[in-house]
């Protein structure tokens, strides 16, 4: 008996258990699907019924599954009939293992259903059925196995037809949207679809049924974007069933975790059976193609425009403009910059093309070009502490470009075109101060000068060459020597100023000048030399 019976769900691991192909079928559903003849003795409502097992041993309970409809000949009770205490025990062990309906055959030991099982089967609300001589236990198996093998062809059509609804959506104008609100509608579950950073991107939901939300939301997402996460997250609250799916294109080479595109988060009311389950999976599949579409774009072509942007074009015009804005991530009143990414000191060597996807990535743009060792990005991307956290996490130092200048109307490509290649100069003049500081650096937080964008290692060593000859002194002198060096550049070669500010006779300090010209074999009398000097001090410690 139970050999044949569908496998315990109890043996499947926790919150495992998607496939019940027999959710569908009821009581109710099946009894319109039986013969006439069949009578309804106690009506507890209708009930899921997922097999229907003959038994005629005093207790098959060890044997069954739940939600099954027992059909008995009554042997069990053909010496117990008129024991109420007895006949209540056995059905209270049905009760116990949640049998769905028991049917009770007329043939070949009973005439009648017995008066006890009637009282017990409405004492502890099971449904009962009589079934008359006329109506063989064969048929009625029979009668749930054509039932439910129609119900798995029309799962069958329906999955098909649910499919190509979703892969119609990779063609159009909006696909991830257009995915989001097709497998809301089929799988009946809030459905949302969160970027790399946990911002929602797409939602869509059927009446009534609320997504994930607070921390919730956020125990999920934690889960499926760890990098050594699980490919599905689940949980319970509430009654409601949620999933979280981390998008993640097939591992490259050189590369140890794929990078995150997003998370596929669903809520179900109920938890989802196969037909949800294979929903889901088209799903998921469909948004790793446009999200590495999106994301990835060509590397190719892209990197082509990429360079042309930045170094050869003279001019976009509207249709160029509109390709441009449509190549970058985030809102269009952000204006765009240039970045350049370099791999960190402790970065560990990777497939360049994995870099590109990860760079892209980071950078919500496919604006990225790969050259020299380094990776140079139009984004529209602010340089926050949140976004120079990510970039150092994954192995880059980072230098951001001042924001192109906001132009109006028909000057605009002409000005971001030449723009453009200013800021690209730009962030590249930050690479040296970025691997000596090793640090991500944003053009907007330094000082608008020329020693800003001298690394401090570099300005050192160049001081130190410079101010050679001062810095052999002995310690006492040396300290001396560029105390009154210091004094006198600030001072802007007045004696007296310089005499106040250290306090020494104005003879003194013209002496001191006098005898550091001549160690330094320099003629202090040419600006250029007096601020070659005057940049010197500022780097030395």
């Amino acid at each position: 008996m139970g050999q044949i019976a569908p496998e315990n769900e109890s043996a499947l691991p926790p919150n495992q258990d998607f496939a019940r192909p027999w959710d569908s079928i009821t009581l109710a559903r099946f009894l319109r699907q039986l013969p006439t003849g069949i009578q309804v003795l106690h009506d507890a409502g209708d009930r899921p019924l997922r097999w229907v097992e003959p038994s005629d041993i005093d207790d098959p309970t060890p044997y069954l599954v739940d939600h099954e409809l027992i059909l008995t000949s009554g042997f069990p009770l053909v010496e117990h009939a008129e024991d109420a205490a007895t006949v209540r025990q056995f059905i209270a062990r049905l009760v116990d293992a949640k049998v769905s309906a028991l049917g009770f055959g007329l043939d070949p030991y009973f005439s009648a259903v017995p008066p006890t099982v009637i009282d017990a089967c409405r004492e502890l609300d099971l449904p009962l059925w009589q079934i008359p001589a006329s109506i063989p236990f064969a048929a009625i198996g029979l009668a749930f196995a054509k039932l439910m093998e129609a119900d798995n062809a029309r799962l069958l059509r329906e999955n098909a037809e649910a499919n190509r609804h979703l892969m119609r959506c990779v063609a159009s104008e909006h696909p991830e949207q257009d995915i989001v609100t097709v497998l809301a509608h089929r799988a009946k579950a809030a459905v949302q679809l969160l970027d790399q950073n946990g911002r929602l991107r797409h939602y869509a939901a059927p009446p009534g049924i609320q997504p994930a939300q607070g921390r919730e939301l956020e125990a999920l997402l934690a889960q499926a974007s760890a990098a050594q996460g699980p490919k599905l997250v689940l949980g319970e609250s509430a009654g409601r069933h949620h999933l979280a799916f981390p998008i993640r294109p097939t591992a490259t080479s050189g590369a140890r975790v794929p990078p995150l595109l997003g998370v596929l988060q669903l809520s179900f009311e109920n938890q989802p059976g196969a037909a949800e389950h294979n929903l889901m999976s088209t799903a998921l599949g469909l948004l790793e193609v446009v999200a590495r579409q999106r994301v990835l774009g060509s590397f190719a072509s892209t990197q082509l425009a990429t360079a042309l942007l930045l170094d050869g074009a003279e001019y976009l015009d509207a249709g160029a403009m509109e390709l441009f804005n449509r190549s970058l991530g985030g809102t269009q009143r952000r204006a765009p910059r240039v970045v350049v990414a370099i791999p960190g000191p402790q970065s560990p060597v990777q497939d360049p093309n994995h870099a590109l996807t990860r760079i892209r990535s980071l950078m919500d743009t496919t604006l990225v070009v790969h050259g020299e060792g380094r990776y140079t990005a139009i984004t529209r991307s602010e340089p926050s502490r949140e976004l120079l956290d990510q970039i150092e996490a994954a192995g880059y130092l980072a230098a951001f470009s001042h924001p192109v200048d906001p132009v109006r109307g028909e000057g605009q490509g002409n000005s971001l075109a030449a723009n453009l290649r200013e800021l690209a100069r730009q962030a590249r003049g930050l690479v040296p101060r970025l691997l000596d500081e090793g640090r991500s650096l944003s053009a907007e937080q330094l000082p608008q000068s020329f020693s800003a964008l001298l690394p401090q290692e570099a300005g050192r060593q160049l001081a130190e060459h410079l101010l050679d000859n001062l810095l052999q002194l002995p310690s006492k002198r040396q300290e001396l020597y560029l105390q009154v060096l210091r004094a006198w550049l600030d001072a802007n070669g007045s004696w007296d100023a310089t005499a106040t500010a250290i306090d020494l006779h104005r003879n003194s300090v013209r002496r001191h000048i006098a005898s550091i010209a001549e160690i330094l074999d320099m003629d202090l009398s040419r600006a250029e030399v007096r601020f070659e000097l005057f940049q010197a001090l500022r780097f030395l410690p």
